[in-house]
């Protein structure tokens, strides 16, 4: 048999099968949003199975840090009860880094483009479950988006790869290329695990290492609508910008200068540094909290409550739409504004930057954002019943969770084990999207019958 009726014969395969229902081990809803749910749940749990292997540890892990591991992992949020570099086998961690870039693409994503590779086809279930996912640009076809998000992912990757084995043999690190790898992937995908011990605290004043971090977290964050419409713009100059880019690139500027100035001007900020490390410390951790890649170079704990406040603030907001970070996003934060600054106005459309956005993108953005802010309440109310710690620290810790950040005061390796399973929780729900969770548990397929519906005059 050749390999051109090889091919056929798996490509029929696929098709008959589905491939996506592979993934999800056969399970399959007419609910997009559900399958979503099962499958990020299907493989933090096999994350955690494969950790809790003998060859995986290093024997001391207990089954809760396992599966925080894993979930941390696959959620892209890199909080952690143990140190990875040093609790874990280099099988372990490759475990991790395969549970990172999973979740940093999206498994759908990827049988995506796995699926389009071997078959030249797509389905409609596909669509839907890639739709629900990341979401489709208008205009933007699906296979053109799903090949864009891996080979720039692949190529962001390799570059930084590349860039940090250099520096990495400049400093006669130890098994440079496989930390060079590892820190690309964190990085582009906004995870925030390190294979060194406390994050990056080690390269604090290594502008090199703070530059290729802060670049790759940016493009990962940023999204691959920006990434897209940027490399049109530049192989074609006619091309024009769409306006959810520049919305990204306004604000992520706005953030990223106004953050960095009000913590270097801080007290109990960055302090006892000369001007030029705090300015460098200040720019890395706003770039680290607002990009949700949460690495830090800085004792997190030593901050006082006012920096704890900011950085809760921006973590709230995170990264862009269609990009590897979590938040409530910044296009949800120009929508609101927008919103806000409309009604203020007693102005019947709301505009931002001179442009009209449609009422479904406002009430989506602040449905978003409202049970956004439900569950941080909720999260923060179970931890402060169970765990001793100050409010701003639990604040900071469960705003870091479902933002996806991973930035921690220092308590998580002491929550209990219901404090820990709070803030696996928060950050299952912050990767799969809270609209996306609540949809997958609110939506019904079958029609509700005889249900009187009447208005009514409710003044707010």
């Amino acid at each position: 048999m050749d390999m051109r009726r090889v091919t056929a014969v798996l490509r029929r395969i696929l098709l008959k099968f589905n491939l996506t229902r592979l993934l999800t081990f056969g399970y399959r809803s007419d609910i997009a949003e559900r399958n979503i749910l099962v499958g990020y749940l299907t493989y933090m749990l096999l994350g955690f199975g494969l950790l809790m292997l003998p060859w995986s540890n290093c024997g001391d892990n207990s089954w809760i840090d396992n599966l925080f591991t894993a979930a941390s992992a696959i959620s892209t949020t890199g909080l952690a009860t143990v140190e990875v570099c040093e609790a874990y086998t280099l099988f372990g961690q490759f475990v991790i880094l395969f549970l990172v870039q999973l979740g940093a693409i999206g498994y759908m994503t990827l049988s995506s483009y796995i699926l389009f590779r071997l078959t030249h086809h797509a389905t409609n279930y596909t669509g839907k479950m890639v739709n629900a996912s990341i979401g489709v640009p208008y205009g933007m076809k699906l296979r053109d988006l799903i090949n864009n998000v891996v080979h720039f992912t692949v190529i962001f990757e390799a570059v930084g790869f590349v860039m940090f084995y250099i520096v990495f043999s400049h400093l006669s690190v130890d098994m440079a290329a496989w930390k060079a790898l590892f820190l690309a992937v964190s990085s582009f995908g906004t995870a925030g695990f390190s294979p060194f011990p406390d994050s990056l605290c080690l390269f604090d004043d290594n502008v090199a290492v703070n530059a290729i971090v802060a670049a790759l977290s940016y493009a990962g964050a940023m999204g691959f609508i920006v990434i897209t419409d940027l490399t049109n713009k530049l192989k074609n100059r006619d091309y024009t910008i769409s306006f959810t880019t520049k919305v990204i690139m306004i604000i992520t500027g706005i953030m990223t200068v106004g953050g960095t100035l009000i913590l270097l001007l801080s007290p109990g900020g960055v302090e006892g540094h000369g001007f030029w490390h705090r300015l460098l410390y200040s720019f890395f951790q706003t770039m680290s909290a607002m990009t949700t890649v949460g690495f830090n170079t800085i004792d997190m704990s030593t901050l006082r409550v006012g920096p704890i406040l900011i950085f809760s603030l921006i973590m709230f907001v995170g990264a862009s739409p269609s990009g590897t970070g979590g938040g409530v996003k910044c296009t949800s934060i120009s929508a609101v504004w927008g919103f806000i600054i409309s009604r203020l106005g007693l102005r019947k459309e709301v505009t931002f930057l001179g442009r009209v956005i449609p009422m479904y993108r406002v009430d989506s953005a602040l449905t978003n954002i409202f049970i956004y802010g439900i569950a941080i309440f909720t999260g923060c109310l179970v931890l402060a019943y169970c765990e001793p710690f100050k409010l701003s620290q639990i604040l900071f810790e469960a705003t870091s969770a479902i933002g996806t950040v991973g930035l921690s005061t220092g308590i998580t390796p002491d929550l209990s084990i219901t404090g820990k399973l709070v803030i696996i929780s928060l950050m299952y729900i912050g990767r799969v999207g809270v609209i996306t969770f609540g949809s997958a548990l609110v939506i019904s397929t079958k029609e509700k019958r005889h249900r009187a519906k009447q208005e009514s005059d409710l003044v707010a």
